[in-house]
């Protein structure tokens, strides 16, 4: 969460996100695909927070890593019909024939979301003139988040963990601290400890940040299975460390 937004300010306007049938891994992308927004979030249990001016952003997001990991949708209104741009209308074109179909489709997915106006012309699209700034933001999630990599970034990356390592800790750590015997949380907590490198910080993590946040997890796991019974005070106090710890990143 960032620190210029406090989702429990009783006078701040916020929407909320029932995520209860995504999986720990999918709100771990989803966190993940916010940060890189830097769409300012808290998670409260399975709910996702976000302020009410991040709103059409957020549900840019959402809709996003739904279409990308093929999750069911979790509004319950019914879904937007796409609208045809009309063939007077004045028109912005974007030619995305290098693009992958699954980014093609992503774009499309994104258009209808927001209810904006389009047309396809094989793997040229067109959209109103008034919505290009839209358009070309949400053309640049998706070329960004979606897809679109240059063989120098693959290798850049190598050697860096994936930031949903980050976000699980995270999450779990909210879970725990919570509930200490939450299963799901510690399954998610030992599978992310298993990958986690201390030598290999997620992607704007410091190194000395990251050293501690390991050692919380491992401190955290060790609460919870080391002994006959799981240590319930060792691990609340450790897991909100570590939760407090992480949420400047998440």
């Amino acid at each position: 969460m960032t620190d210029d937004w406090n989702s429990r300010d009783p006078d701040a306007t916020r929407v909320h996100y029932d995520l209860a049938n995504w999986s720990f891994e999918q709100m771990a992308e989803l966190a993940a695909t916010l940060a890189d927004a830097a769409i300012p979030h808290a998670w409260d249990g399975d709910e996702l927070i976000v302020p009410e001016s991040a709103e059409a952003e957020t549900d840019d997001v959402v809709a996003q890593v739904e279409t990308r990991l093929g999750i069911a949708s979790t509004t319950e209104a019914p879904p937007r019909e796409p609208i045809a741009l009309a063939d007077e209308a004045a028109s912005t074109e974007y030619d995305l024939a290098e693009w992958e179909p699954s980014e093609r489709e992503l774009v499309t997915s994104l258009l209808v979301a927001r209810g904006l106006p389009f047309r396809w012309e094989d793997e040229i699209l067109l959209v109103g003139t008034d919505d290009e700034q839209l358009v070309d933001a949400i053309l640049d999630d998706v070329e960004n988040d979606g897809g679109v990599v240059l063989p120098d970034e693959i290798e850049d990356d190598a050697d860096q963990l994936p930031f949903e390592t980050l976000t699980t800790f995270f999450l779990a750590g909210d879970r725990l601290q919570r509930n200490p015997l939450d299963a799901d949380g510690l399954e998610q907590l030992l599978s992310a400890t298993e990958v986690a490198d201390p030598d290999r910080p997620p992607y704007g993590v410091e190194k000395r940040l990251w050293l501690r946040m390991c050692e919380l997890a491992e401190e955290l796991a060790a609460a919870l299975v080391d002994g006959e019974e799981p240590d319930v005070v060792e691990t609340q106090a450790v897991a909100a460390e570590l939760h407090d710890l992480l949420r400047p990143y998440v």
